[in-house]
């Protein structure tokens, strides 16, 4: 038996639907750049934190989304065939920046847990009371404070690098060429500013966009900005809470006094919310690289698609 809805004009067969009309080229790259202007704008630094850092990567992996959308609904001729066999080399450079800084941060999470092994002493410890107990707390504690606080390769400031785009382009560009360019230029930037706060201070090369593009000024401003906080011997927020808490705690243990308990207390209880929030926000920053990851695995088959398409015209 053949049912049939009431409203039956509301339903079209796939055989008999027609395809949506496409926006024309410009306004697909427009639309993309508009995004992007916006999107670098809310980026503003105020606070040079694991939670800036997991912003501005999850930005950069929106990008790379849209990116792909735009190659995949844009039409690519054999003349971007440079500038998409471009992507496909600097793809796999963003692929291992990505790779490193997960290392890095893993590297980070695990150094964490002589935090957690001392607080757990410190918490049955008889109210410092116990001194044997608190000196392997207080150990404990010095394997985090001696431990190097950046240990992410040397190789990754290069990766960094081969990630800028070469000389801006010029005249007009199509679609799928101002969308590699504002990729690599994006990339560059976040990324840099990823490896420079994982792996220490960085004298990486500003890339200066040209002006007419409608996200120029957006971009300058948030280089600045990054410029600006990157100078001397920079990091996130969190780990350097945890680093001050941890020398105090270190310190109070050092003590010895008779009337130390109250401030033991206390000492332990900041140590607990630093090392929270560092937890927090390292787990957060491994969750949005693991996402510029995919994205950029994303981008990278789009990138290879149009590359065949365009071999083909």
């Amino acid at each position: 038996m053949l049912f049939v809805h009431k409203d039956a004009s509301a339903y079209r067969f796939p055989f008999f639907a027609s395809s949506p009309p496409k926006s024309p080229p410009a306004s697909l790259a427009r639309s993309f750049e508009d995004a992007l202007a916006a999107r670098l704008a809310d980026l503003h630094l105020d606070t040079a934190s694991l939670s800036w850092l997991t912003r501005a990567v999850r930005v950069l992996a929106l990008t790379l989304d849209d990116a792909a959308a735009l190659l995949a609904d844009a039409p690519v001729s054999s003349s971007d065939r440079d500038a998409l066999a471009g992507h496909l080399d600097s793809g796999v450079a963003l692929l291992d920046a990505c790779n490193a800084a997960s290392a890095e941060i893993d590297r980070l999470l695990r150094r964490r847990l002589h935090l957690r092994f001392a607080l757990h002493i410190l918490a049955s410890s008889d109210g410092g009371r116990d001194a044997e107990r608190l000196r392997k707390a207080r150990d404990s504690l010095e394997e985090w404070t001696v431990g190097p606080r950046r240990a992410i390769k040397p190789s990754a400031v290069d990766l960094v690098k081969s990630l800028a785009p070469a000389n801006p382009p010029k005249g007009k560009l199509s679609v799928a060429r101002r969308a590699i360019y504002a990729v690599a230029a994006v990339s560059s930037l976040i990324v840099g500013a990823l490896v420079a706060a994982l792996g220490g201070s960085e004298h990486l090369a500003a890339v200066r966009v040209p002006s007419d593009l409608p996200w120029a000024k957006e971009y300058h401003d948030l280089a600045a900005a990054i410029s600006h906080k990157l100078v001397g011997d920079w990091f996130a927020a969190e780990l350097d809470a945890a680093q001050a808490a941890v020398q105090k705690l270190t310190d109070v243990i050092s003590t010895n006094g008779e009337d130390m308990t109250e401030t033991l207390r206390k000492s332990i209880e900041d140590t607990k919310k630093a090392t929270g929030a560092l937890t927090e926000g390292l787990d957060e920053l491994s969750h949005a690289v693991s996402g510029l990851f995919h994205s950029a695995l994303g981008l990278r088959n789009a990138a290879l698609l149009g590359f065949r398409v365009g071999s083909c015209k």
